[in-house]
């Protein structure tokens, strides 16, 4: 269950610090104390199929959901207006993004595995109850909290994590020294972007794209692309097509050392 869940909390940490515009922390937490003191709540389903099988309940307390989406969409934080349609559709589009990546995440682990969010009735049901704890400075912490299906529960305990194939590390000029209990971590994997550029928009300019329209990026084609980790930068490279596949050929990589600070 801790795969499944670990799966999770980074995809949730990774969406809401790109999608939010600030840093954001979260934390598995069990206790109790971990549960939204808001007797008004919203309610979500993540349903998984494919290498897992079951359901996550997801909920929120109103007052954290308005936050979550007002941030979102960009809009100045008010807890008394309405948490409506549109802004219950950004929230639903911010866990479909957590979804997406989460099951990135658990390709590797077990097999591949769809994850869809639809919105829910707040139940309560059978099997183990857990909570995120989210944490951003501006926005203090948000508690999400999960049910995982007892089927869901079934299906982990059954499903055998794949093994990752050991990879050679780089002859480095200088020893790196790891901290204790690191080498637990050399098994996890880690999500790598590859951008070729970017380009600040208006969202007028943004609502006026169409099919065929052409956005021109802050990068010239001969310049290297960047392998991100998160929102790191820890190479540079040429832009490749391997069997069909884009691919980058490392010409530039942070030392050991930078890459470990990045985790």
């Amino acid at each position: 269950m801790h795969s499944f869940l670990d799966a999770v909390r980074a995809a949730t940490s990774n969406v809401f610090s790109q999608a939010l515009g600030a840093t954001w922390s979260v934390d598995i937490d069990t206790t109790e104390a971990a549960r939204s003191a808001d007797t008004s709540v919203v309610c979500y389903q993540l349903l998984l199929s494919g290498g897992l099988q079951g359901n996550v309940s997801i909920q929120f307390g109103a007052g954290d959901a308005l936050r979550l989406a007002q941030k979102f969409l960009a809009e100045s934080i008010d807890p008394s207006a309405e948490l409506n349609q549109d802004r219950k559709e950004a929230l639903l589009e911010l866990l479909r993004q957590v979804a997406g990546l989460a099951a990135t995440t658990l390709k590797g682990l077990f097999s591949e595995t769809k994850l869809d969010v639809a919105p829910a009735e707040p139940a309560a049901g059978q099997g183990v109850e857990v909570a995120l704890l989210a944490s951003e400075a501006s926005a203090g912490t948000l508690p999400l909290s999960l049910r995982l299906s007892p089927e869901l529960l079934a299906s982990v305990s059954s499903t055998k994590p794949a093994v990752s194939t050991p990879v050679a590390a780089p002859r480095e000029t200088e020893p790196v020294t790891h901290e204790p209990n690191f080498d637990l971590l050399l098994g996890v994997n880690l999500n790598l972007t590859l951008r070729f550029g970017q380009r600040i928009l208006p969202l007028r300019e943004i609502l006026d794209l169409t099919s065929g329209s052409v956005i021109e990026l802050d990068r010239e084609v001969q310049e290297p692309a960047d392998l991100l980790l998160g929102d790191k930068l820890i190479a540079r490279g040429e832009v490749v097509i391997v069997d069909g596949n884009y691919g980058i050929r490392i010409t530039e990589v942070a030392d050991a050392r930078q890459r470990i600070g990045t985790l």
